[in-house]
């Protein structure tokens, strides 16, 4: 194939490059990108008025920042018949040299306009379709979770728990803290504190199976920041997944591990009766 019937070949003598973009300078000649700078061809319109060229207004620059290179509306002249786009960026339709003509290689500004207003027209979407939240609770976040009643699940999910709790749990005892208590010698609960004027809060403790549950109110109520300035006779309840309504105090002779399982949750809270200890 002859590049010559495609493109043109650059007039500058050192070159005579087939260029497929060429441009005519002023001086009525055409160069490829490398050359089309006045200062790179020795251009006699850089010389002032000759009877060959006649004068022409200063070509414009390319907009881009320090480049100062000539624009393709500077530099192609409307007497050549060259095959080229248009010579300003399609997006901002300002005009800039060859090597900054695409819009992705100056700033486009028309290109940064054209994303906004897809981002626009995206918000716009998912705001007609989902400007008004359903008023109603899901189902899956109504639904009570029921506990399990297969004894064999029971015992596992207790199982579970309590290897969690091992992990988590502090000593209710400060003077426990330093000892080593076997496992099977420890009784781990969640204590929740739930009296008036005191925000609720939990812990996870273990006290020694051996621990009175009188001894235990006082750890629990520490553990929890009771101030000892509290005068209000306080308790230990069991709580009851299965009835909430049915849970009593704890009776404060009788060993701790004698009344609660291992994983239960025990609520500190007032006595219900201030003649019951």
């Amino acid at each position: 194939m002859d590049h010559d019937a495609v493109g043109l070949r650059c007039d500058q003598t050192s070159c005579h490059d087939v260029d497929f973009l060429p441009i005519k300078c002023h001086c009525n000649k055409v160069f490829c990108r490398f050359h089309i700078s006045p200062d790179k061809h020795t251009c006699v319109s850089l010389d002032g008025p000759s009877k060959e060229c006649t004068p022409v207004a200063k070509r414009q620059r390319c907009v881009l920042g320090d480049c100062d290179k000539p624009s393709l509306g500077g530099a192609i002249s409307q007497e050549v018949d060259v095959q080229t786009s248009s010579t300003a960026c399609p997006k901002c339709l300002l005009s800039f040299c060859i090597d900054h003509r695409h819009p992705d290689l100056h700033l486009c500004t028309g290109l940064q306009k054209q994303e906004s207003d897809k981002q626009t027209d995206a918000q716009h979407i998912l705001t007609r379709h989902f400007s008004n939240p359903p008023s109603h609770t899901p189902v899956a976040v109504r639904r009570s979770v029921k506990p399990p009643t297969d004894p064999k699940k029971l015992a596992q999910i207790q199982k579970v728990t309590l290897m969690k709790m091992r992990h988590s749990a502090t000593a209710g005892d400060p003077r426990d803290k330093s000892s080593t208590v076997p496992a099977n010698e420890r009784l781990h609960i969640k204590a929740r504190l739930k009296v008036t004027g005191m925000p609720v809060q939990e812990r996870l403790l273990w006290f020694r199976k051996s621990v009175v549950t009188g001894r235990a109110l006082d750890l629990i109520s520490a553990n929890l920041g009771v101030p000892s300035s509290y005068q209000a006779p306080l308790c230990l309840i069991e709580e009851s997944v299965s009835d909430p309504s049915s849970c009593s105090p704890l009776q404060n002779d009788l060993l701790l591990s004698e009344q609660v399982e291992d994983t239960c949750t025990v609520i500190l809270s007032a006595l219900p009766h201030s003649g019951r200890d």
